[in-house]
């Protein structure tokens, strides 16, 4: 019997396995004889006790380093959460007029969904900036010159916006002075204001 062993593939268990074969070690090298006895396991562990040793070590230092990753990376996704929600109200403070416009004419529809030109720089932006998401993967363009895509209000936004009336007023002032823009520019046909 010939049994292959890679270090990559024993190194990159579950953690569950991680722990069951921490487990199951100890318990094989730290019972008293009396338990390993009604087992039938002595002899086992007399002859591959180094083993079971080597097995234990081993499994037992790869969970706890594993269960401290996981813990770090949790800790600190919290903590980015936090402060990405801490500086949500000045980060969109921050945006010109016609992203503040472009997130307003989304927030103002029922399903927070709308076409926007997928080559526009601030619609890339508010992407960017996960303000706004695409809603879907794949989507029929008949102009690929002038394509536009759906894409919808993600959920903080339209809180922070629901939460916050001054916000909100200043997004609607910026979609209103779009519309005026576009409307003079339509009334003189100068599209460089």
């Amino acid at each position: 019997m010939k049994i292959d062993f890679n270090i990559k593939e024993i190194l990159t268990l579950p953690t569950t396995i991680m722990a069951a074969l921490s487990l199951a070690s100890g318990i094989l090298l730290f019972s008293p004889t009396v338990i390993i006895e009604k087992m039938y396991m002595v002899d086992f562990r007399n002859k591959y006790g180094f083993i079971i040793g080597i097995v234990f070590i081993v499994s037992i230092s790869i969970l706890v380093v594993n269960l401290i990753y996981k813990i770090s990376t949790s800790v600190s996704n919290a903590k980015a959460q936090k402060r990405f929600f801490a500086t949500a109200d000045k980060r969109l403070s921050n945006l010109n007029r016609y992203q503040k416009a472009i997130l307003y004419v989304l927030y103002q529809q029922d399903n927070r969904t709308l076409p926007l030109p997928l080559h526009d720089g601030a619609v890339l932006e508010l992407e960017q900036k996960m303000m706004i998401g695409k809603a879907t993967s794949q989507y029929m363009v008949s102009d690929l010159n002038n394509a536009v895509f759906p894409y919808l209000l993600q959920p903080w936004v339209a809180e922070e916006l629901n939460n916050k009336s001054n916000l909100l007023l200043e997004f609607r002032h910026a979609f209103e002075d779009q519309d005026d823009k576009l409307s003079r520019q339509e009334r003189t046909g100068d599209y460089y204001l």
